[in-house]
């Protein structure tokens, strides 16, 4: 059974190792910083009833430190985030940009008491005129001269994990610019990978490549609706609010098709049917769960979700494991495929644990979860590459192991009619020379040679269905000895039935050769008694053997003519079939092989044999090579 070659697998590994090392890369670059340090300090601060004014706000005591990045999980409550701004160094009429992320945040409002300002951005909303045009969310505020204090109040369905940043308008620009292209790259590369299966799925009709692709087509979806493209350009056509619902459904979707795609790459390995019906019965749960969502339960069904991702994961291992014991090694070896599975476990595992705010929120927790848009697209590119041209070598195999069982097959029928010929054959033809002996018996006329006629044509009957069968079995081979042409073609001669009707035409000189002098008297013996059989009664029969080249070889040629009988010319495209004989032949002693064995002798002398008819007269020209080739 084909494998996985080691190289492909070690080059889907190192992808993996890539893929984290590009993660940890994006998180060392966020933590070191590059631009100026205008943010003294941030706190944050929940308002569990949602009911809190700015003023209030301003006047509360019990504000928490604010991380770089931080997570409250899923929830109603409102959060608040003071920034404390210093003041600018030089005089400046650009504006400051205040950076929201991630974008999927629903509404974010900032207030800047100091000059009276209050905006709205967020996921739900459309696009404001005076934002920037960026897929993140942002407020411009005044660069003041003096320190003061902005507010961010934060209330979202989706899982309120934030990061915020204040920086000069011409670096915000800069560093939404290289964000776009970053994570459009992903969005892009998503639909290639999306769009790829598809073409293959449509080409090999592959249920596992299929799963891959409406996969990899809803992580198309998710990303386009999570990383903030939906909002800036289809977010004006759509009501308040609908684009976070939107994209809360296809998150539970994506974990549903997940799940579902990697059960069926698993149940490959034949694993436990348990195990494999609970991966089932939990992505039916996942493509259900939505319900929850629209019936004003959006929290609780996103915490589900959430939860239900380390639990897939873990469920999917456990899975696998339980096929350790078949080691099913189609398409991929189990063990890379667990291995394989561990570090997706481990990847996509820890964000839905950020999310919920079980541990610290990091950069990982936003660009983590783009290993379902792109990462495992680009593993699993490979993946679907090995396993496909895997599973191509295996139908290739199987079908020629399925033409081979029905060449035998086919094989095996032709055996048994041809059997079945060579019975009926043998039936008939014995019986014609018993009846003529029993009817001359009975008649009390039976005479010597009338029981040596019967014996002989039964003789050459058998003797034909041996050679035929030596023939088939490529059980005959030329024995070469000198032998005197003109001498044996006299002996076939007189072993003929009607020795008396044939004329010889022979040359004076030496008309020695090598060839097997057995296989030769067979072919003229043939010839000679098909042309006493069936050709015109008391006419000769001319035989002639003459030098003769053929493609500029030297050999020896016969000719055996004689006039046609009463059974007619037969048909030139079946004269040399096996168990052929004309329709008017039929009516005379035959068993349908000699000329059938006269080519396939002739083959092995590397001989020819030609028929053709010349007015009323059947002729056959026999050419055999002086020197056969590779002797």
């Amino acid at each position: 059974m084909a494998s996985a070659p080691p190289s492909r697998i070690r080059l889907c590994l190192w992808a993996w190792a890539v893929i984290c090392l590009m993660l940890l890369g994006c998180r060392n670059a966020q933590a070191a910083p590059s631009e100026p340090r205008l943010v003294q300090s941030q706190q944050w601060l929940m308002d569990p009833g949602g009911q809190a004014t700015l003023a209030d706000i301003q006047v509360a005591q019990h504000w928490q430190p604010m991380p770089e990045w931080k997570s409250w999980g899923y929830g109603p409550e409102t959060i608040w985030i003071r920034l404390d701004l210093r003041a600018s160094e030089t005089p400046s009429v650009m504006p400051w940009v205040v950076q929201v992320r991630p974008p999927y945040l629903d509404y974010v409002t900032l207030y800047d008491p100091a000059h009276g300002l209050e905006q709205r951005s967020g996921d739900a909303l459309p696009p404001h005129p005076d934002e920037l045009a960026t897929i993140n969310l942002t407020f411009q505020i005044p660069a003041a001269s003096a320190p003061r204090s902005v507010y961010l109040k934060l209330r979202s369905i989706s899982t309120r994990v934030m990061q915020v940043k204040v920086m000069p308008y011409a670096q915000a620009q800069q560093s939404n610019r290289q964000q776009e292209w970053f994570i459009g790259f992903i969005v892009v590369a998503s639909a290639v990978f999306a769009i790829w299966a598809m073409a293959q799925w449509l080409y090999t009709r592959d249920r596992v490549i299929g799963a891959f692709a409406f996969k990899q087509s809803m992580a198309m979806i998710w990303g386009f609706l999570l990383l903030g493209f939906a909002r800036v350009s289809v977010g004006p056509w759509f009501p308040e609010g609908w684009l976070s619902n939107i994209a809360s459904t296809s998150f539970l979707w994506l974990i549903g098709t997940t799940l579902w795609f990697l059960t069926l790459l698993v149940s490959e390995y034949r694993p436990a049917r348990m195990a494999l019906r609970a991966c089932y019965g939990l992505s039916i749960f996942l493509a259900v769960l939505p319900v929850l969502h629209w019936s004003g339960w959006p929290y609780l069904a996103l915490s589900i979700g959430n939860i239900c991702i380390p639990l897939a994961m873990a469920l999917l291992t456990i899975t696998l494991l339980s096929a350790w014991r078949h080691q099913v090694q189609k398409p991929i070896p189990v063990k890379y495929m667990l291995f394989y599975l561990c570090c997706y476990s481990l990847v996509n595992s820890t964000p839905p644990l950020m999310h919920l705010g079980w541990i610290n929120a990091d950069l990982i927790a936003v660009f983590g979860t783009l290993a379902h848009t792109v990462f495992d697209g680009i593993v699993m590119f490979f993946v679907m590459q090995v396993r496909a041209r895997n599973m191509a070598k295996e139908r290739q195999n199987i079908a020629m192991e399925l033409h081979r069982s029905e060449q035998h097959a086919l094989a095996e029928k032709r055996h048994r009619e041809e059997q079945s010929q060579l019975f009926a054959m043998l039936a008939h033809e014995m019986k014609t020379p018993l009846a003529t002996l029993r009817m001359w018996m009975d008649a009390g006329q039976l005479k010597p040679e009338t029981m040596e006629r019967a014996i002989t044509d039964m003789n050459q009957v058998i003797e034909r269905c041996v050679h035929t069968g030596q023939l088939a079995d490529q059980g005959l081979a030329a024995v070469l000895q000198q032998v005197d042409l003109v001498t044996l073609t006299q002996q076939c001669i007189q072993s003929c039935r009607a020795p008396d009707r044939v004329d010889l035409l022979a040359p004076l000189g030496d008309s020695t050769m090598q060839t097997d002098a057995q296989m030769l008297s067979i072919v003229l013996g043939n010839l000679l008694d098909n042309a006493c059989k069936y050709g015109a009664s008391e006419e000769r029969i001319r035989i002639s053997l003459t030098l003769s080249e053929k493609q500029g070889l030297p050999g020896w040629l016969w000719q055996v003519d004689n006039r046609a009988g009463p059974v007619g010319l037969p048909d030139p495209a079946r004269l040399f079939e096996k168990y052929y004989r004309s329709g008017q032949a039929r009516r005379i002693s035959g068993s349908g092989l000699g000329l059938f064995l006269v080519k396939g002798l002739l083959n092995l002398l590397q001989g020819t044999i030609q028929y053709e008819t010349r007015e009323d007269h059947v002729v056959f020209s026999v050419w055999i090579p002086i020197a056969l080739a590779g002797r």
